[in-house]
């Protein structure tokens, strides 16, 4: 499954703060977002129809088409861009819990999540990182995974009042 299924399958269909996120943390590709684009005003056109050379500007046609469909762009340090941040992180460590792994597979997963996207204070308890100097692996504990999931799901469900 990829990281756009993941998100999918955790959130539905995501919004254009979650595009730009997910492109600036390496989980969207060019070309995933180029089909995510529908209809939209001459920004989104012009992005969804970049080739060749002119996907070297493809970044700036992205921001343009967010700025136009959503007022702004999501940047990071910003409310937006911590909330879509927030929405990947859960979307990858759901998935990485329900796949068929050992502990040790799953720590590599959450260890690259931890550096690819960051964490918040409330998920430090999680995770040993691995310590290359001294040949030590990265160890998770599992239930603190689904405990801070479980506790991501109860507080989006309360801050935008809905129930799951």
């Amino acid at each position: 499954m990829s990281a756009f299924d993941a998100f999918r399958a955790t959130h539905g269909e995501p919004n254009w703060d979650d595009i730009v996120a997910g492109h600036d943390f390496g989980f969207l590709g060019i070309a995933e977002i180029q089909a995510w684009v529908s209809g939209g005003g001459p920004a989104a056109t012009r992005l969804k129809a970049l080739d060749g050379d002119a996907l070297a500007t493809f970044e700036a046609h992205l921001w343009a088409a967010c700025a136009e469909a959503a007022g702004k762009t999501p940047r990071p340090g910003s409310a937006r861009w911590s909330q879509a941040q927030d929405r990947w992180r859960e979307a990858l460590l759901r998935q990485a819990l329900a796949m068929d792994s050992t502990a040790a597979q799953l720590a590599v997963k959450v260890e690259r999540l931890y550096e690819q996207v960051g964490c918040p204070d409330d998920m430090l308890g999680m995770l040993r990182p691995s310590q290359p100097w001294s040949g030590t692996p990265a160890t998770v504990d599992p239930q603190a995974v689904q405990q801070f999931l479980n506790r991501s799901r109860w507080n989006s469900s309360h801050r935008s009042g809905s129930n799951f």
